[in-house]
Parts: structure tokens; sequence; C-alpha cells
């Protein structure tokens, strides 16, 4: 696997984050007037330390991140990334054994103090927006998944900062910092997977603690890397079987205190634990408040989940063009590079511009959660003010944007990595590269945290509804697309977007509306991700004539797609 520092070797990445992002914009809703600074110099608190006092210092902290990140990524974990598949885990009665390789680069993550990217600075994390998080997570997925899930998993828990005590949080997330805690969703069970109102986990309180009882399926790292310890943040039932959603509430549960009955022999990510978890009466903590589980604190966790697996799509389609590039320089066939065959440059052409258009959305989707969950954070904000009504506004093109994302960059990631693997022909089939790992690996992004069925579900709504005269999605089109000359295929793509949806609402019948739901949010992200491809190339300062060129690609191919998805709704009207 190509070894070097993955922030510093990757040209488009360097540009959206010196470039393209509006650091200004971001830093100012995140830092809410630069207060961790201002209350270290108060209280002197260590946490805060590293708090900047304005945009160039917040800047520069993100990039050294970056840079530490991209080093250990592409210096050690790449290098790995092979043999820790091949060993894989062991497990037996009861203990999940993971690579000692693994371990020791997960360990140099943690020694950088990047695992708690998820976490505000006051309760000891790195303090960064979903931008920073969403970047952090692709240089780490581009070298392994099952490594990164490892680190990113205590992410996951940054979700106690929205719902938990302050009692809570100051309790349990410095502690699962300090002491590398791996962090799983208790959500599936054996017999319910995506239909979380209907689990049947239940949680009985016995004075004032929790125990829970029942079994969940699926359990990424619920068993702690070897030794360390490990948390779920599980959904059980506190209400009756028939209360559906509403019973059910959100507890911390640690590993000491749940049995993991075995794991999952898979397809891919192979070195990531994949649980069978059994409660039998273990103790758990209240989370929030009772009922508010499911319709609060999950879903609240599911968005960060979605951005993280955008970010993956993204790292591992980065990974498998590079190394397909490589190939195909060096691969000598009829006395020539076969990179300079028509049909393999075409191949590798489509790659390099699909991954800048997958990472314009990737950033694109954590702004929008960026600019509405830091808005929303302040206490004394006036309901009717302009930073309400804005933070609002984002919020719901966040609820629509998140899922596009997830959706569309895991599916584009089993695309790329397809022909990367087409590239290398036979030896591409062989596990003596890294394409053969790369190509089981990707097979999970649109399966995982929500199959890409569920996230066209969860955003259909947003976009049909969303693109009426005064609609939100509407809003959000226009609004990014002002001061833009679009080229022509573009124009014509967001006019027959217009008439997909048209079309689609004539549908009356329920069951051929879901049916072709997918046409429509896969029309909507092309035309999307056209328009930030287009404000990328606005943006460039060293890049305009490639990224020219990658436009015009991206626009005739989406054309073609949305052109052909008008042509199925209106066959099935």
């Amino acid at each position: 696997m190509i070894k070097g520092n993955y922030f510093q070797t990757n040209e488009d990445f360097k540009e959206h984050f010196h470039d393209l992002v509006d650091w200004d914009e971001i830093v100012n809703i995140y830092e809410h007037g630069f207060a961790d600074a201002k209350e270290y110099e108060k209280t002197k608190n260590h946490r805060l330390e590293m708090a900047p006092t304005n945009v160039e210092e917040a800047v520069a902290y993100y990039e050294e991140i970056l840079n530490s990140c991209g080093e250990i990524s592409g210096e050690y974990v790449s290098q790995v990334a092979q043999d820790v598949d091949h060993e894989g885990l062991k497990y037996a009665n009861g203990v999940v054994t993971h690579p000692q390789a693994m371990v020791d680069v997960i360990h140099k993550y943690h020694e950088a103090g990047l695992g708690p990217a998820g976490f505000k600075r006051k309760y000891g994390g790195l303090g960064v927006p979903n931008i920073v998080k969403a970047m952090i997570a692709e240089l780490m997925y581009r070298s392994d998944s099952s490594i990164t899930i490892a680190v990113g998993s205590m992410g996951l828990a940054s979700i106690l900062e929205r719902c938990a005590s302050e009692e809570m949080k100051e309790e349990w997330i410095p502690k699962l910092i300090s002491n590398h805690y791996t962090v799983t969703m208790g959500l599936s069970e054996p017999d319910f997977g995506s239909d979380l109102p209907n689990i049947t986990t239940k949680a009985v309180k016995k004075g004032d603690d929790w125990f829970l009882t029942g079994t969940k399926r699926f359990q990424t790292m619920a068993c702690g890397l070897n030794g360390e310890p490990g948390m779920t943040l599980t959904l059980a039932r506190t209400g009756t079987q028939e209360s559906g959603a509403r019973g059910l509430s959100f507890f911390i549960v640690e590993n000491k205190d749940y049995e993991v009955s075995g794991i999952e022999k898979k397809l891919g990510i192979k070195a990531s634990a994949t649980c069978e978890v059994v409660f039998e009466n273990s103790k758990g903590y209240l989370v929030g408040k009772e009922g508010f589980g499911l319709v609060k604190y999950v879903m609240g966790m599911l968005n960060g989940a979605r951005l993280s697996v955008s970010s993956q799509g993204t790292g591992i389609a980065t990974t498998a063009y590079e190394e397909a590039k490589k190939y195909a320089e060096e691969r000598i066939q009829f006395h020539k590079p076969i990179i300079t065959i028509p049909a393999v440059k075409r191949m590798l052409d489509r790659m390099e511009r699909e991954i800048a258009g997958m990472r314009c959305l990737m950033v694109e989707a954590a702004y929008s959660v960026d600019k509405y969950y830091w808005t929303e954070d302040l206490k004394d904000l006036d309901p009717a003010s302009t930073k309400a009504k804005d933070a609002k506004l984002w919020e719901k093109v966040a609820n629509t944007l998140t899922p596009i994302s997830k959706y569309y960059n895991s599916e584009m990631c089993n695309d790329l990595v397809y022909d990367a693997l087409q590239v290398f022909g036979g030896a591409g089939y062989t596990e003596d590269y890294d394409l053969s790992r790369l190509y089981r690996d990707a097979r999970i992004t649109n399966i995982y945290d929500g199959t890409t069925q569920i996230q066209v579900n969860a955003a259909i709504g947003g976009i049909t509804s969303g693109m009426s005269q005064t609609g939100i999605f509407r809003q959000y089109l226009d609004q990014r697309s002002e001061g833009l000359s679009f080229e022509k295929n573009l124009s014509e793509t967001r006019k027959v977007f217009e008439e997909i949806v048209e079309s689609w609402k004539k549908i009356t019948d329920t069951t051929l509306r879901e049916k072709f739901a997918f046409e429509v949010v896969e029309s909507s992200a092309r035309l999307v991700v056209g328009i930030l491809m287009e404000r990328a190339k606005a943006k460039s300062k060293s890049r305009k004539d490639l990224r020219k060129t990658w436009c015009q690609g991206f626009h005739a191919d989406s054309l073609a797609i949305v052109t052909g998805n008008l042509i199925r709704i209106q066959n099935a009207i």
C-alpha cells in the first residue's frame, strides 16, 4: 500500500482545507466568541489549554491535527493493514483477541490525542467542528477500515454531550477518553434490525438502578480492545411492548457487565469485531429521559454515523484510485504502461472526478450539521432571531443531506473500487494486492448504519416536499447556486430533476412511489454534487482548469443518469 502522509500528498484534500472551506464562518459558529479561550484565561483549566483565540489559530490547530492524522494513517497504519486483515480475530470463551499490530497503531492514534475527535474540549476532547471530524475520518479510513472503526467508535458517545445530564457528562466522557473505551450502538437484535420500534431488550428498575436483559447483534467493538474497556449505548424497552418507539429508553452498559457470546465471520472488515452481546440483569445507566431513546437520542447518534460512513466511502475510494493509478503507471503491456490505454485511462479519469465530487458532498454534509448544531447550542438564543431561523433551516437541510451523503458516497465507493480492481485485472483478484481487501471492505458501507434503501427513505420527504415553491430544499439549491455560471449540462440536469419530482408526485399508488424513490434521491444527489463541484471550481486558486474538466465530465454523466430516471418514472405513471 502506498506510504506517505495522506494529508500532505492529497492535493484535492489540501485545496478543500486551505481554499474551499469558509473557516471564518465555521470557526465563529463553533467557537462561540472563543469562549473556551476566555474560560482558560480565567480558570487555567488544562482541558482548554489548546483553545484558539482567533480564526487563524483555530485553522492552524486543525491543520496540525490533520497533518498528524495523515502521518499516522499513511506512514504506519497503511503498512500493517493487509497483515491485520489476513490475521483477523480470535474468539474463545467470551474473549475477543485482536492482532497486536492493530493494537499498536491504534495506540499511536491515542498517543497523538486523535481518539476523542468527537468531543468538546471541556470534557477532554479535541474540540473541532464536524467538517474537521469528517476530514479526520477520511484520512483514517484511507488506510484501513477495521482499525479506523476501532478508534473512531468512541465518537459515537458524543451524543452524550447533547442528551446526558451535566453530572453524567462529567463522570463518563473524560473517563471513556482517558481509558480509550470502544463504543457501539446497541440497537439491532437477532429478530429486529432496522425495525427498532419493536425491539425486545428489557430494562427494569430496581431501587435507583436499572438492569437490562436481552440480546443485541452486530455490535461493533462491543468487546473492547484486548482487555481495554468498552460500552454499548443501548436501546432498551422501559415501557410495554405495545408502546412501540415511545417505550424505548437509552442506556450506557459497560462490557464488564455483559457477555460477548460470539463474533461474526464476515466478508470484509475482518479485524473489526462484530459481536453478539447478551445482557443478563446487566447494570445500565439511564441517559436522558425515559421514553426518548429512539425518537430523540438514537436519531441524533445516527446522523453522526451517516457522516462517518460518508467519509469512509471517500477514504476507501481514494485509496483504490491511488493504488490503481500507481499500478497502471508501472504495469507494462504491449510495450507501454497500461495507463496509456484509452479504456484504462478513461476509468481512472472518472474515478478521480467522482472522488472529487464525493469529497465535496462529504464536506457539505458536515457543513450543514455545523450550521445548525452549534448555533442551536446557544442557550440564550432568541427563537425569533435571524440566527435561530437560520439554524432551523440548516437543520432541515442537514436531515436531508446526511442520508444523501451516506447513500451516495457508499454506493459510489463500491462503484469506484470495482473499477479500480478492474484496472489491476487478474492481479487485483488475488490477495497479493490491497484491492481485494478494499473491495471486500467497501461492501459494508452501503449496508451498515442504515442501508441505502433506508437512507433513500430518510431523504425522500425532505427532497420532494422541499421542492415546493417555498420549500427548504429548493431554497438550499438556489442559495448554493448563487453567483455560479452553470454549464449547459448542469442547467439541464436541474430542469430534468424538477420534472422528476413533479412526475413522482403524480404517482398515486404508495407502493409504486416507494419503488421509484431511489430515482428521485439519486437525481437530487447528482444535482447537489454538480452544484458543489461548480462552487469548488469557482473558489479554486490553482486547479481551476482541472476542476473545469472534472465538472464537464461529471455534468455529462449526471444528465444521462437523471434523464434515464425521468423516463423510468414517467413510464410508471
